[in-house]
């Protein structure tokens, strides 16, 4: 049987975030959820994860928003003049050109990992914010971590769906992205874990105001053998996210549909057991592919 699991992005972003999250857990809906440990909320984040074991919690590498977890002045090619990360743009533009010191991310990486592990939270995981690891230097420092710890990595493969309509700008940036996710799957094959499909609302193109069990079947109808992540973002109130993220009217809709029954029921109609990253990869299974 195929493995589905459901990952909660943003952990520890903001209360709103956590508490969005933990509802779909109780819910029965989100098995997984990945920690930003250099937000506000990350400690909370962490009491609900301890408080709430079937919860997989990973590590949601954070390049783009807040500040370092390391010392500034130690990872000084990944901000601003402010001691703020770069946003993703900058970022991207950056990496590109060869901007970024690598070891400045690997730095990074290694303290986020520390600090997630010093909340008592041991990872799952590695995704990270905005997908910042597609980007073959974020990747490469992100599978040798996973490698050492003897962990997945989270893919970010592209979803094709029938009918779906992206946007001029979205099938510009889908072209880059799936360069880069051929590179990354060229250089770490065999080496490291990762799942074998990604999908969102987001692949839906255009996203209904609210929600319903049947754009999950339609995400989900897309999904081959192995290992798939169905990407969600669930917060309770929009309002509590402004200025933090882009997508909080989505997400809010999404908490709504997290929280009412029919998903684990969809999952297993469709084939698939509900999992986290830890159960679907125990033992060495669904390895990288």
């Amino acid at each position: 049987m195929r493995t589905l699991v459901v990952n909660a992005d943003d952990f520890g972003l903001a209360p709103a975030v956590n508490q969005g999250i933990v509802d779909a857990l109780l819910a029965g809906s989100v098995t997984s959820t990945t920690l930003m440990v250099n937000m506000p909320a990350a400690e909370e984040a962490a009491a609900l994860a301890r408080a709430h074991p079937a919860l997989g919690v990973g590590l949601h590498f954070n390049l783009t928003l807040g500040q370092p977890t390391a010392d500034v002045a130690s990872v000084g090619s990944l901000v601003g003049a402010d001691g703020k990360f770069h946003p993703r743009g900058q970022l991207a533009r950056r990496l590109l050109l060869g901007r970024v010191d690598r070891a400045h991310i690997t730095r990074e990486l290694e303290a986020q990992y520390a600090r997630c592990v010093a909340l008592g939270i041991v990872p799952t995981h590695v995704d990270s914010h905005q997908h910042a690891h597609a980007f073959p230097p974020v990747f490469d420092a992100v599978a040798t971590l996973c490698a050492r710890q003897g962990i997945p990595v989270r893919m970010p493969w592209l979803l094709e769906l029938p009918g779906s309509q992206p946007s001029l700008g979205r099938s510009l940036r889908q072209g880059v992205l799936r360069r880069m996710l051929r590179r990354n799957q060229r250089t770490w094959q065999g080496r490291v874990a990762w799942n074998q499909g990604l999908g969102s609302l987001f692949d839906l193109g255009v996203i209904p105001a609210q929600p319903t069990l049947a754009d999950y079947r339609r995400v989900l109808a897309a999904a081959g053998e192995g290992t798939f992540e169905l990407m969600v973002h669930p917060v309770r109130d929009a309002s509590a996210v402004q200025g933090l993220t882009a997508i909080g009217h989505i997400s809010e809709a999404e908490w709504r549909l997290l929280t009412q029954p029919g998903l684990p029921e969809l999952a297993r109609d469709m084939g698939f057991a509900l999992g986290h990253y830890r159960s679907a990869f125990a033992g060495g299974a669904n390895g990288a592919a």
